[in-house]
């Protein structure tokens, strides 16, 4: 086996004051870092805002059959076509297969918009 390298001698020309002294600046050093830290975790947090219980407004979903295509979901939600289909594809819709067409299930919809699912 090879021997290790010789550590530097750090403690060379230094008395036991300049050793206190170092000590207590890295010291100080650690609590700033502390105190920082401590600060950060007091700091308040942005809580929700309760929603209402009632709608702000009509229902987009009111007189819809129970099965829509993407193109309308997509009207309703505010999304582009693609996008919808994406969503879908992704499974963060509530689709149906039919006969090769795609559709979005209105109850899951309403179930999506209202943030029960």
């Amino acid at each position: 086996m090879t021997p290790r390298p010789a550590l530097p001698d750090v403690t060379a020309g230094r008395t036991p004051q300049d050793h206190i002294e170092i000590l207590r600046g890295e010291l100080r050093a650690v609590v700033d870092r502390l105190d920082a830290c401590l600060a950060e975790l007091a700091r308040p947090r942005l809580t929700a805002v309760p929603t209402p219980a009632t709608p702000a407004g009509p229902d987009p979903l009111e007189g819809l059959p129970p099965l829509i295509d993407v193109a309308r979901a997509a009207a309703v939600l505010g999304l582009k076509r693609s996008a919808a289909y994406r969503h879908a594809d992704a499974g963060d819709l509530p689709v149906r297969r039919i006969g090769g067409r795609l559709y979005i299930a209105t109850a899951g919809l309403r179930a999506l918009l209202d943030g029960d699912a």
